[in-house]
C-alpha cells in the first residue's frame, strides 16, 4: 500500500475476508451544533417558567404536579440529545481496500447500507457550500459508478477531499 494511505484497525459486520480497512469517517462535527444549542437553549427554559410559577398563589398546591412535569420534560430533552448522538455516531462511510460502505441509521430501528465496489466507481467529485464548510473543511462527497444506482451521496463529511484522495489512490493500485 502506498504511504498516504493510512490501515485502520476497525472492522465491522460484513467485513469480507481479505478486506482492510483504510478510512472510517463520520458526518462533520458541525451537524450536531444545532439540535445541542436548542437543548441547552430548551434546558433553561424550566428554569425562567418556575421563577414566575413559583410566586403565584397555586404554587403551594400543584407543586408536586408542576415538578413531575418538568422531569418529563427534562427527560425528553434527554432522548432528544441521546437520539441526536446516536445517529450521528451510528452514520458511518468505511472506505476498505475493495469497496466503499455507508451505514445511515435513519431512526431507533431504520437502518440502511449501500456499498459501492471500488473497481466500478467511475467519478468522485466533492462539493463545498458556503463560507463555514470551507473554513471548517467540511462538504458532500458525491461517487458516480457504473452500477444501477448511478450516484451515492455522503453529505457534510470533514475532508471530503482526503477521503476523495484516498478513494483514487486505492483505485490506482
Amino acid at each position: 500500500m502506498p504511504s498516504n494511505i493510512l490501515s485502520s484497525s476497525n472492522s465491522f459486520r460484513g467485513q469480507l475476508t481479505s478486506e482492510q480497512t483504510v478510512l472510517v469517517s463520520r458526518r462533520h462535527w458541525i451537524v450536531l451544533f444545532g439540535p445541542i444549542f436548542f437543548i441547552i437553549i430548551f434546558a433553561f427554559l424550566p428554569s425562567l417558567i418556575y421563577h414566575y410559577v413559583s410566586q403565584t398563589s397555586w404554587y403551594l398546591q400543584w407543586m408536586d404536579l408542576f415538578w413531575f412535569l418538568m422531569a418529563l420534560y427534562y427527560f425528553f430533552l434527554w432522548n432528544v440529545l441521546f437520539y441526536n448522538l446516536m445517529i450521528y455516531t451510528l452514520n458511518t462511510v468505511v472506505v476498505t481496500n475493495k469497496r466503499v460502505i455507508k451505514n445511515e441509521q435513519n431512526g431507533f430501528f431504520r437502518y440502511a447500507s449501500a456499498e459501492l465496489d471500488l473497481p466500478k466507481i467511475q467519478d468522485v467529485s466533492v462539493k463545498v457550500h458556503g463560507i463555514l464548510a470551507a473554513i471548517l473543511r467540511f462538504g458532500d462527497l458525491e461517487i458516480q459508478t457504473a452500477g444501477s444506482q448511478n450516484k451515492f451521496l455522503f453529505d457534510r463529511l470533514p475532508n471530503p477531499e482526503k477521503i476523495k484522495q484516498t478513494i483514487a489512490d486505492l483505485q490506482a493500485l
